[in-house]
């Protein structure tokens, strides 16, 4: 029986804007776009949501390799444009199941994005766990994630459900057992949960 949900966090939960971040380096320090797209995904980025490397490290490294005239907290501010608003009806689906399921995040994010999220969010503070890359050192895909996420919560994959709208990641929760959605939109998800019947155990227990 599911008891426990598990939500991605970009694309999922909240909006999430690279291109704003892009926009505001390449007006600022004079790059291209196509020069500024390079960095994500890069190994340093990849580094920072691992959490192998600080915010102020992550700074100098960027403005050593794309020089500019940004301060740190000036570039941290850009970067925190990835930041968008939660998704339409991602509230009122979280304040639906959150008295009959373990809810809980796994997400590849950074302490940066991870900070703004958790200040600016209250809907987020309802979930019970936070499998957070930088704090794991560890990125999604990798399945070691998911029996790490197991382990701590005391269950057996089948008891959960992973929604995620990236289908490699859906895949390697699968290699563990975990029932996996893949969705962005909340009305979707919000569908699939019910094919699943899980609001037909809600109704059944109120």
């Amino acid at each position: 029986m599911v008891t426990h949900i598990i939500f991605d966090l970009g694309n999922v939960l909240i909006h999430i804007h690279p291109e704003m971040a892009i926009a505001g380096f390449q007006n600022t320090c004079g790059y291209t776009t196509e020069q500024i797209k390079k960095f994500y995904l890069s190994d340093l980025h990849l580094a920072f949501m691992e959490g192998a490397c600080s915010g102020s490290e992550l700074y100098l490294k960027m403005v050593k390799n794309y020089p500019c005239t940004l301060n740190e907290s000036e570039f941290r501010e850009i970067w925190n444009q990835v930041i968008g608003k939660p998704k339409e009806g991602i509230k009122e689906l979280i304040n639906d199941l959150k008295d009959s399921y373990t809810l809980a995040i796994c997400s590849n994010t950074d302490p940066w994005h991870w900070q703004k999220v958790y200040e600016n969010f209250p809907f987020i503070r309802e979930f019970k766990y936070y499998f957070l890359s930088f704090e794991m050192k560890l990125n999604k895909p990798n399945p070691v994630i998911f029996q790490k996420i197991l382990d701590h919560m005391g269950i057996q994959g089948d008891q959960c459900i992973f929604i995620d709208d990236i289908a490699e990641n859906i895949e390697a929760a699968r290699l563990h057992g975990i029932n996996g959605i893949t969705a962005s939109h909340p009305l979707q998800m919000r569908e699939e949960l019910t094919q699943r019947k899980i609001f037909d155990f809600m109704r059944r227990q109120s």
